[in-house]
């Protein structure tokens, strides 16, 4: 009898040391699989032609023809609204200056992709297309790429022009309106490890017109 309660004895030890054993393994595998899921999720989104993720600001020579001409160094801010699985969502604004509507000074919103820049118009309703399921809205334009972009239309046909040129490492987008003589036009330089050097847009006759020059 003695030695049967024994056996049962050691046997109950076997079973719970292999449940303990168990309990450990899973818990390791856990945590491991959660590291993993962390890494994945907070994978980084770094594209070499927009600013690195810790530049906040950037300082620009600033050119406005509105009602005066008006010269002076001003500064870029640079906002992150978003991050999504498969780029980011940035707003770049202009600081405010006098004489001046706070719309033209906003540039738009830039969603920035590993190798692709959208440039997106920055309104409330685009916001939240990207934020519920990262759809890009209709009339979002690539700016920047590795990829040269054809102009659709003639150089003298009217219409809506738009084309990306491939300079070394700097990326030129280029777009104007030819329809009216006032038609709005717009371009981007940006440049690899440094970002957004050059910026141009107005309407035509060099109307309300800004012109950015990055200070390096």
């Amino acid at each position: 009898m003695k030695k049967a309660l024994l056996i049962i004895y050691a046997i109950v030890l076997i079973v719970i040391s292999f449940i303990i054993a168990n309990n450990i393994l899973n818990d390791h595998n856990s945590k491991i699989s959660s590291q993993t899921d962390t890494k994945v999720t907070e994978k980084e989104i770094v594209n070499s032609y927009f600013f690195t993720n810790n530049i906040s600001t950037q300082s620009y020579k600033g050119k406005f023809l509105f009602d005066d001409i008006i010269e002076q160094d001003l500064t870029l801010n640079i906002y992150e609204l978003a991050n999504f699985k498969n780029g980011k969502l940035y707003e770049l604004k202009l600081d405010s200056i006098e004489g001046i509507n706070a719309e033209r000074l906003n540039l738009g919103y830039f969603y920035v992709q590993e190798d692709t820049i959208y440039k997106i118009a920055p309104t409330e309703q685009n916001l939240d297309m990207l934020k519920a399921n990262e759809e890009l809205p209709e009339d979002s334009i690539i700016v920047c790429q590795d990829t040269e972009i054809e102009d659709s239309l003639d150089e003298n046909e009217q219409g809506f022009h738009h084309y990306l040129d491939i300079n070394g490492n700097e990326r030129e987008y280029h777009s104007y309106n030819n329809q009216v003589s006032t038609g709005y036009y717009e371009s981007f330089t940006w440049k690899k490890d440094i970002g957004l050097t050059n910026y141009r847009s107005g309407y035509g006759a060099e109307n309300d017109s800004i012109e950015l020059q990055l200070i390096e």
